[in-house]
């Protein structure tokens, strides 16, 4: 609901199989919105790959930060969506908030440049227009590269790695102490030799 009331209605909607999301009532407000809802296939996450990353880099902030018995995440989460939203993505080579404002993110200590020139509503729409066509045209070139760079990084990296005895290594912990949830426990347990 805080979405919609701060941006608006979206026309289009994905989302996953979770029970929230097809039930009768999400549908029917889905259908009095105008809304057109896209739901992705069970087992086949690829069409979320996108959200799915941008979850997994959250959870990554929030499993530094919470406490030991993770039951203050939710303060994190607003500091959290606010790095991710002000850090320049990789594949796009700008922030989210750029993209969808059309506009730099300062964090407060830019408060000491002076002051940007005012505009009035029609200079800025006709700006805001124009800086918003070129960011898109840059990030679809920027997508376009990256996605070429991707496709190599992943063909160089994908072949085994030789393990030998005495190297040092991380070991994927699949245990999670009760009342804690996976996704903001420590995944990795510290260095181990090979061979131990």
């Amino acid at each position: 609901m805080n979405t919609v009331l701060k941006y608006g209605t979206p026309s289009v909607l994905q989302t996953d199989q979770g029970a929230n999301f097809v039930s009768e009532m999400f549908r029917n407000t889905s259908k009095m919105h105008k809304i057109k809802k896209i739901q992705s296939t069970a087992f086949h996450p690829e069409s979320e790959g996108s959200i799915k990353s941008s979850h997994r880099v959250l959870a990554d902030y929030l499993r530094h930060y919470v406490n030991e018995d993770q039951t203050n995440w939710e303060e994190w989460v607003p500091l959290a969506t606010y790095l991710y939203n002000t850090t320049v993505n990789s594949a796009t080579g700008f922030t989210p908030l750029e993209l969808l404002f059309g506009r730099h993110f300062f964090f407060p200590s830019a408060l000491k440049k002076p002051p940007e020139p005012q505009y009035n509503c029609d200079d800025y729409a006709s700006e805001l227009r124009i800086r918003l066509q070129r960011v898109h045209h840059h990030t679809l070139k920027n997508l376009i590269a990256n996605n070429s760079k991707s496709k190599e990084h992943s063909e160089t990296t994908s072949g085994e790695k030789k393990l030998q005895i005495g190297d040092k290594v991380l070991l994927f912990d699949e245990t999670v102490r009760r009342g804690r949830s996976r996704k903001l426990s420590a995944q990795w347990i510290g260095h181990t030799l090979c061979g131990d």
